[in-house]
């Protein structure tokens, strides 16, 4: 038997208070879904909701592919290293000259790696709170007192999209 693996939606809702709530669901039943409340800093409108969204896709498409280029370039560097040794072991004076180089960009792509993580939080750390939240945190809800706050009258709701990871 094989398990389906489901698409996350993700959806924004602003109750009449103004307090933001994100779902977060892989079906409809109530298991499937998670709710969390986000502290903000200011009244926020379901455009300003998307506009995270998308600024936040937007910088992980850009870290996949710099992620790819890092373990592009540790594959080649981990097989000339590995070249280098095996010619120096054998004998061939090319095989030393590759090892030396090898190393040091190895630890350049480690350093480069460790950059990149702190920038890619800084970013998106820096896309919530210029949306308007405190922080990118967020309580988690009951799911029957955020069903409520959502059916209440003035709550509104943006339109539900598909994520990778929510």
């Amino acid at each position: 038997m094989t398990r389906q693996n489901k698409p996350w939606t993700v959806q924004w809702h602003i109750v009449a208070d103004g307090t933001v709530i994100r779902q977060r669901s892989k079906g409809d039943q109530p298991h499937e879904q998670l709710f969390g409340t986000h502290a903000t800093n200011q009244k926020l409108e379901l455009a300003d909701l998307e506009a995270l969204d998308y600024r936040i896709a937007r910088n992980q498409r850009f870290f996949n592919v710099l992620a790819a280029v890092l373990v592009g370039v540790g594959v080649i560097d981990v097989v000339a290293l590995a070249a280098g040794m095996v010619l120096a072991w054998v004998g061939v004076d090319a095989g030393g000259a590759l090892v030396m180089p090898a190393l040091l960009l190895l630890v350049g792509l480690l350093i480069a790696i460790g950059a990149a993580q702190g920038l890619m939080l800084r970013r998106f750390n820096r896309a919530w709170t210029d949306a308007g939240f405190a922080s990118s945190n967020q309580v988690t809800m009951a799911a029957s007192e955020a069903r409520s706050l959502i059916a209440a009258p003035g709550a509104v709701s943006g339109r539900p999209v598909r994520v990778k990871n929510a």
